[in-house]
Parts: C-alpha cells; structure tokens; sequence
C-alpha cells in the first residue's frame, strides 16, 4: 500500500483530513491509501532530531492512522503504543515504561530518561511522536538494545504493540517486505529454483519458458559467480538477492556442469517471475490440480490447465480433484477468480468489517468455464484463508464435494499497508462469510468425508474401496450421514473431524472412488454441504 505523507514541523496547522480511496471490487487484499499527515505540534520549531527517529515517527504515525481508520475491532492507540514500548523490556529487564497519573516514562534503573503528557486515547500523531522519542531515548540509553540494529528494535516494538490486536495483524521488515512481495507480485529474476548447500548455489529447477529455461540453464547446475561476484560462501538470501534484480537486467552466469569439461559462461537477461503456484496431473479421466497458494499468476495458470484439459486427446474428463490441501491462502480476488471457474453465478464469498468499505460481496460471473465435471477438493489442517474461500464457495454452491480433515480456520481479509520505510503492515480488517452463511474465523471448512478421524474407521472404509466391495457404498453413506446430521454445529463437527497436518494418499482414493462412482458422488453433494447459519 502506498502512503503519501506530508510533514510540516515549522509551522503550526490544523490537521489534515485522511482521504480513503474505495477499495476496487476485486482487490480484496491490497489496496491504496492517500493520507495527510501532520504532527500535532506546538506553533514553535521543534528541536532537531536524529534521522532514525524522524523516519521511526513516520512510519508510526502512518501504522497507528490505518489501525485507528482500518482495523476490525475497535482499539485504542494508546493501548498498542504502550503495549509496544513494554515490549523493549524484552531484551533489557532493567528498561522499564510507567504509565501512570496522566504521564508515560521511560526508566532505566530507576533513572528517568525521558517523560511526556499522555497523549489522548486516538491522538495518533502525537503518540506517534512520543514512542519514536520514547524509542529513540531507549536504544540510546539502554545498552543492551542499542547494540541491535534499529529495524530489528522497531520491529520489536511492533511485535508488543500488535499482540494487542489478532494474531493474523503483524508487521515486516523492509527486508521481509521485500520477500513477501516477491512471492505474491513476482520479481525480477531468472526463473529458477535454486537448492542451497553448505554455500553453493545450484539449480534445482528450471521453469519453462522463464530466461533460464530459454538460456538453457539445466537442473544441477551449480552457480559460483554472478558476473565478477562469487556466490560461494554468501548466505542463502545473500545469493538469492544476487540473482535477482530488475527486469530486463542480464545477470553473466558462471556455472560448473557436471558434463562439461570446463566452467560456462551463460548470460541470462532477467524478465518479472511469478512463482507458480499450479500444478496438473491427468491420470485416464481424472485431472488433478495441485494449487499452493494464490498470487497474482493463479488464476491464469488454472485457466490454461483447464482449456489444455479440454483440448487434450478429445477425451472427456470424467472428474476433477482441486488439491488445497497446505495452501496457506494468498490473495483474494485470486480466490474468487480461481472459484469463477466453476461456478455459473451466484455468491463467492462476502466480508464484514467495522469499516463500512470492509463489508462486500464477491459473486461469480456469468457462465462456469468448467460445466458439469463432478469436482472433489481436498483440504487439511494447514489450507487457509483463500484457501478457504474456495473449498466454501464450492461446496456451499453445491458444486464439490470436500475431503479430508478440516481447514485452519483463518476466516479473516487482511489489507497491506505500505509504510515509509519500506516496510508493511498487515492489517485485518474484516472477518469471511461463506455462501451459507458460516463465519470461516476458527470453524474453517468441515469436509464431508473426513480423514482424520479414528484410524479404526478409515481403514474399514479404505479396506472395502481398495477392494471395490459393495460394502464402500454403504461405510461411504455412514460416513456422510454422520457428517450431515451435525453439519449445522460446526464446533461439534470440527471436534469429530479435528484438523491434521499430514496429506493422506487416502483422501486422493476417496476423492477418485467417489468421482467414478456418480451415485455417491450425488449423495456426497446432497449430504456434504453446510447448513444455513446466519445472514
């Protein structure tokens, strides 16, 4: 998110109103803030301050603004600023924050290194310029967290303020900011997969159509220089950054090949990489897709694997296994477009927030790409948030049937907050409503046949479709009876089919003997769904 912020410390000025731009439709996840900013100061020239402390009372200014206009729950910045400052204690048990009779102190053995009026609860700006003072005092004073370096004490005052607020809120780092983008943007790279070991660089993969693969890079290949510069003996994040740069940047490649009689000299010119996130596997006439998460690239790779699917040998499919189980989730509107495809119309998924833009509603558009292939999704503990979204819209919709263990239960959006060190805030803003109307927050999805029940009872199953025995209809229809008779509790379905880690070669069986099976299959969308909850 970018901010444009405006500071005037000379002059005395009522203070600017923020402006909210209205979220795009789609853009769930990240949007676009302009705000005005203007220290709350008295009608004198401050006195001059060090670099570490202006840039800290920006950035803090800009986080408590978005916490006070965007978080779900209402909260105090009053309450995260001292939360944080009692943080910095953490590394020094000598530092202390007393807040007390209308003021806030910093001690360090009982000396006072600094005292201020307490600001009012919501004044954001002028708590913002007391911790970054307060900060500033500390790291000065108390030796033990002046030896950190002055991000790594920002971000641990974060840690303190944000415990205040969910878990799902955190901040990063400019450096972490740098990586999470990357991977939910894309970067400027190469196009590889690298493998690490004890400092050498090698090529694990080659993506297809990426400059590497067009360079001629191979698997194996280990990497010792990028042009003068020896990666050998770099950090892993040290190497990586190396490798990167900007697009259309050329990177002169010096790499040793196990067949080749001397080093190579390649020159790859760097183009934007979007970490693929989707896999397809076709086995006769089942294709299963594996996602891993949802970037900006998802939803057009999964458009390519279903129209090559429909291409592919005249053959119809007979069925689709969607494979989310360990998908950490990623960016909304990439989940809704990923449930788009198999869905003719109708409700996706909806937010609600405290903020009045935080309350939408995603539908689907007009005409499914994939029209009557029965759908099967796989979930576990680990799948989450976008994740999420689409095993509920497509099971709500009647249009999958869910198995395996239940999801996380990561039920809430977050917006990224772009903040003037180059760092971000995530920020959650608003909690997802599945087309039925259960709050995803801590329920997640409850499969309809769920694996990580007692072993006892998935072996009989597995036992009876292995063997193609009558008797898997009916342990099949048991199992989903089960299911649909306490699908309307969710805490007491998610206790019976509590959330597992593991991604079981059974959920795979089940998924294809119910895809191959039409009547059961049926039943499974009849008897898997969810209740109406609430609207």
């Amino acid at each position: 998110m970018r901010i444009n912020a405006s500071d005037n410390r000379n002059t005395c000025r009522a203070p600017a109103t923020g402006r909210l731009k209205p979220l795009r439709k789609h853009r769930g996840i990240i949007a676009t803030i302009t705000i005005g900013l203007v220290l709350a100061a008295a009608c004198v020239a401050p006195p001059s301050e060090s670099p570490e402390k202006g840039s800290d009372r920006l950035v803090l200014e800009t986080a408590f603004k978005n916490i006070g206009l965007r978080y779900a729950a209402d909260v105090s910045t009053r309450t995260v600023s001292v939360a944080g400052l009692k943080a910095l204690s953490d590394t020094d048990t000598l530092l202390a924050i007393n807040d007390h009779a209308g003021k806030i102190a910093v001690t360090y053995e009982d000396r006072v290194l600094g005292e201020w009026q307490t600001p009012a609860d919501e004044d954001h700006n002028a708590w913002a310029a007391v911790v970054a003072d307060a900060l500033e005092k500390a790291r000065h004073d108390a030796p033990k967290l002046g030896e950190k370096d002055h991000e790594l004490v920002l971000a641990q005052f974060f840690r303190g303020a944000l415990s205040e607020l969910d878990r799902y809120t955190r901040y990063a780092t400019p450096s972490q900011a740098r990586n999470t983008r990357a991977r939910r943007e894309g970067f400027g790279g190469l196009g590889v997969t690298i493998r690490y070991s004890k400092g050498d660089v090698y090529v694990a993969k080659v993506h297809a159509g990426t400059p590497a693969f067009k360079a001629g890079l191979k698997p194996g290949d280990l990497i010792t220089h990028v042009g003068g510069l020896m990666l050998t003996g770099l950090t892993q994040n040290a190497a990586i950054g190396h490798l990167r740069g900007p697009v259309h940047s050329k990177a002169d490649l010096t790499i040793i090949r196990k067949d080749a009689s001397a080093p190579l000299k390649i020159a790859v010119v760097r183009a934007h990489i979007i970490l693929p996130t989707v896999t397809s596997k076709r086995e006769g006439g089942i294709l299963t897709i594996r996602l891993s998460g949802f970037n900006q690239g998802t939803s057009r790779s999964l458009g390519k694997i279903l129209a090559a699917a429909d291409r592919k040998d005249g053959k119809p499919l007979n069925g689709i296994v969607l494979d989310l189980r360990s998908n950490p989730g990623g960016l909304l509107d990439q989940a809704v477009a990923v449930a788009d495809f198999f869905l003719n119309d109708g409700r996706i998924i909806s937010t609600k927030g405290r903020h009045q833009r935080s309350n939408q509603i995603f539908n689907a558009s007009w005409g499914e790409r994939v029209t009557d292939i029965p759908i099967a999704v796989l979930v576990n503990g680990r799948s989450a948030s976008a994740s999420e979204i689409v095993a509920a819209a497509l099971r709500d919709r009647g249009r999958a049937i869910v198995i395996g263990a239940s999801s996380f239960g990561k039920g809430s959006v977050q917006t990224i907050i772009r903040l003037p060190n180059g760092g971000e805030l995530t920020l959650t803003w608003a909690h997802m409503i599945a087309p039925a109307g259960f709050n995803l927050q801590s329920h997640g999805i409850i499969p309809a046949i769920c694996t990580s029940s007692p072993d006892n009872e998935l072996a009989d199953m597995m036992a009876a479709i292995r063997g193609d025995l009558p008797a898997a209809g009916t342990i099949l229809n048991a199992a989903l009876a089960s299911r649909s008779a306490i699908r309307s509790n969710p805490d007491l379905a998610r206790e019976r089919c509590p959330p597992a880690r593991a991604e079981r070669t059974e959920d795979q069986e089940i998924a294809k003997y119910l895809l191959e099976h039409k009547s059961l299959y049926t039943r499974a969308l009849r008897d898997g769904g969810a209740a109406i909850a609430e609207r």
